[in-house]
């Protein structure tokens, strides 16, 4: 009797304690879900941080600023990769389980509008996606069967969950770098690499003023925020930055010495690479071999966003529903209803890129904010950290 009152007075006393215990278990639950090795995140950064950036976008840029297009795209590049740095730092501090177990309420806004804004990405980017498709490819087929068809493997592979994602941009990142790769490397275009000259073409006032509008393409990588990194000995998240945006700038820079002043009518570069492939004389037209690196490309970026969505949405309300039903909503019903999908690309690149380029710096501040006060940065040690990541090779 008298340990069963000890009991019952223990449990009273402590039933705060016991609800924030049973919200720690809850919160486990999709925290522990997202580990990922460094190899995996570099992959992801690779196959998820191009396509947007080197398909459709140098002929939308070159429509503003002609020969600045190059130089636009180091800037944007460069701030870019702050974003992504302050990705990194988030995910790697663990301030993401802390703040999710200690329930902050600006933690949760933070991530109901990130929700907002990877909803918003994932629209605009799939729009891009099924307008190249449209026109420049599948010119017969109705745009409903592309929605469709398009939308089923962004929606599954995003609904599977990173460890899926991730395990995808591993197999496939090598083989789509590789296709890159050769097909500039076999580049055979009239190029003349002067007309990126002059730096500056334009005044800086109209340069950014009419840069900016593209601030829709920064921060494709948010999502990685809410993964764990295990680390294995080589740099690979590193490795995979480098190549992405070394790609990035040099597809800019031979996209505006083969076109100039016609690059705004080019609706996919990559595949315009690839039309001029020396190989192509001795095997055939590669253009499905490009068509294959923006279709895998493309897939995988939109279950990034889509994923990134779900988990942003979990942490603001509890539940990951209201953004799954949202996206797929937003990539199937509504390109459908839209009278003209290129009046969306026009938006896209209106004053609305002002407020994403705002957004997308504000998120990279706060998230880095948040990795110094809320992280284990400071308080981790070296031994601490190998024996937590094992050091795999």
């Amino acid at each position: 009797m008298i340990n069963n009152d000890a009991k019952t007075l223990v449990c009273d006393k402590t039933s705060p304690c016991r609800r924030t215990a049973e919200r720690d278990v809850a919160s486990s639950r999709f925290l522990g879900d997202n580990v990922i090795y460094n190899s995996q995140a570099g992959a992801l950064v690779f196959c998820c941080g191009i396509v947007f950036k080197v398909s459709s976008l140098p002929g939308l840029v070159a429509q503003h600023l002609q020969s600045s297009t190059l130089w636009l795209y180091l800037v944007m590049s460069a701030i870019d990769l702050l974003c992504l740095l302050s990705v990194y730092l988030f995910a790697k501090s663990g301030a993401d389980g802390n703040l999710v177990k200690s329930g902050s309420i600006s933690y949760r806004a933070l991530n109901a509008l990130l929700c907002l804004y990877l909803l918003a990405k994932g629209f605009f980017y799939f729009v891009y996606t099924v307008i190249f498709l449209t026109i420049d490819l599948f010119v017969g087929v109705a745009p409903y069967v592309i929605v469709f068809v398009l939308a089923a493997p962004v929606v599954y592979t995003g609904i599977k969950g990173m460890r899926a994602l991730a395990r995808s941009a591993e197999i496939f990142a090598l083989l789509l770098f590789a296709v890159m790769v050769v097909n500039l490397a076999f580049l055979e275009a009239d190029t003349d690499f002067g007309r990126n000259l002059p730096v500056f073409a334009l005044p800086p006032a109209d340069f950014f003023s009419e840069g900016l509008h593209f601030g829709m393409w920064l921060g494709d990588l948010f999502p990685l925020l809410f993964v764990t990194l295990k680390n294995k000995r080589l740099p690979y998240f590193a490795f995979g930055t480098g190549a992405a945006y070394s790609l990035v700038v040099v597809i800019a820079a031979v996209a505006v010495a083969m076109y100039g002043n016609a690059l705004p009518y080019v609706y996919n570069m990559l595949i315009r690479i690839a039309g001029f492939n020396q190989l192509s004389t001795e095997i055939g037209r590669l253009e499905w071999a490009a068509l294959f690196v923006v279709i895998i490309m493309a897939v995988m970026g939109l279950s990034l966003l889509f994923w990134g969505s779900t988990e942003s949405c979990r942490r603001a309300v509890g539940s990951s529903l209201p953004a799954v039903i949202l996206f797929t909503l937003l990539i199937t019903v509504v390109p459908l209803a839209v009278p003209t999908l290129q009046d969306v690309v026009a938006f896209s690149t209106s004053s609305f890129g002002y407020a994403m380029f705002a957004l997308a710096v504000f998120f990279a501040v706060a998230f880095a904010f948040a990795a110094v006060k809320h992280g284990n940065l400071r308080r981790r040690t070296p031994a601490k950290e190998d024996a937590g990541t094992g050091g795999e090779k």
